[in-house]
């Protein structure tokens, strides 16, 4: 009995040893993303990217308690896939543990848990999460900015630096009528950091001209301090901010009409009820990137970041480079390629030498050879990453050198 029993356990593991690779395998691939580091301002390593992508994806967990905040990165699909929304991500560390919180606009923000080997972020920068709001001056890069608004109030430019939990909520008390309005919530995270806010007036999209605190920032709720139906011109106090306040604010309109606000920017724990707010753009599993080819003569060319003139991406791959298949095609495409044979490639590289086909955040890359033979041509694919080669089938190889004329 016993000899049966190994027999069967032998044969159940060269079986095993002996199966063949999917033809079709998708992954996070470093070709297809563009890794941008906002903290330091330069493109950052592609395979980083990929990480953030991966530990993204992952259940979310708890929020974390005290931790410290590092870099802040930005990942996306390169420029021939623009249906990509991005992914931001901010590294977090506690004594204990790591995490990146994660925030796209398609699913719910939130932490996620690094292991040891996930662990590869740098640590140069940690920072302590503040603790509460602090008034500071506007750096002079944030002040050019904030001349560009018109009828921008400079006196009332401040930065903030800002906790990461909680929202920071900012009101005005009309000093003669003691009526206070909620004017700006911003939901306090990691990704926020710090907040440049000036005051505008004389706002007019419909009537009334109206005066406004400016937030700059991902805001949830933003509402008027002042209405009227004539222009106004405004006047700054910066006051004591230890109790949360940031200045007052007189508003004399053209009539001679004067009203003097109080304004408070404060951390708060809960948001406000009573406000109309829009509603949350995350669809969350609604939202699925198409699955489609692209052949390509060349690797994707990846966005340089520069801090003076932004995002510029040199050599990038033209129209006349590439050629997109549709999802329906697309579909076709990948069944050929499932019903292919694993072998070792032979030939040339075809003149579009590469095929890429994504499958939301995931892809597979190949390079495509060609092999001349007296009657006909073969066609092979390699997967770049597993270095796998596989030889399509007769109605495959017809389909790449027929209907997307591969040569």
């Amino acid at each position: 009995m016993r000899p049966m029993i190994a027999l069967s356990l032998a044969i159940v593991l060269l079986t095993g040893c002996t199966s063949e690779p999917e033809p079709v395998h998708y992954d996070y691939l470093p070709e297809l993303y563009d890794t941008l580091n906002l903290t330091d301002y330069k493109d950052d390593d592609p395979k980083l990217g990929v990480l953030i992508k991966q530990v993204c994806a992952t259940k979310p967990v708890e929020a974390p308690n005290d931790y410290s905040v590092g870099k802040h990165y930005f990942v996306n699909l390169v420029s021939q896939f623009p249906e990509s929304t991005g992914t931001q991500a901010v590294y977090t560390k506690t004594k204990q543990n790591s995490f990146l919180y994660c925030h796209n606009s398609v699913s719910k923000p939130g932490f996620h848990k690094l292991n040891s080997k996930q662990d590869q972020f740098p640590m140069d920068k940690l920072v302590v999460a503040k603790k509460e709001i602090r008034f500071e001056p506007l750096p002079a890069d944030f002040k050019q900015i904030v001349r560009t608004f018109d009828h921008s109030l400079m006196e009332s430019a401040r930065q903030l630096t800002l906790p990461t939990t909680g929202y920071l909520v900012a009101r005005a008390t009309n000093e003669q009528t003691k009526q206070t309005v909620v004017t700006n919530v911003m939901e306090l995270t990691p990704l926020v950091g710090t907040a440049p806010l000036f005051l505008q007036s004389n706002i007019q999209i419909q009537e009334p001209y109206e005066v406004q605190l400016n937030l700059m920032g991902q805001q949830r709720y933003q509402a008027a301090i002042h209405s009227s139906k004539e222009q106004s011109t405004i006047a700054f106090k910066e006051q004591s901010s230890t109790d949360g306040t940031y200045g007052l604010v007189t508003v004399t309109e053209k009539s001679g009409k004067t009203t003097h606000y109080k304004l408070t920017i404060k951390q708060e724990q809960q948001m406000p009820t009573g406000l109309e707010l829009p509603p949350d753009e995350f669809s969350d599993d609604e939202f699925v990137l198409p699955r489609y080819a692209v052949f390509h003569d060349r690797p994707f060319d990846k966005l340089k970041y520069n801090y003076k003139k932004g995002q510029v991406q040199d050599n990038a791959i033209s129209e006349q480079e590439f050629l997109k298949a549709s999802p329906d095609e697309t579909k076709q495409l990948v069944r050929l390629i499932q019903d292919s044979e694993v072998i070792e490639k032979k030939g040339r590289p075809a003149n579009r030498t590469y095929l890429t086909i994504l499958n939301g955040e995931k892809a597979q890359q190949f390079k495509i050879y060609l092999d001349q033979r007296i009657n006909k041509i073969d066609v092979y694919l390699e997967d770049v990453h597993r270095k796998i080669s596989f030889k399509l089938s007769a109605e495959g190889r017809d389909l790449l050198l027929d209907t997307y004329q591969i040569k």
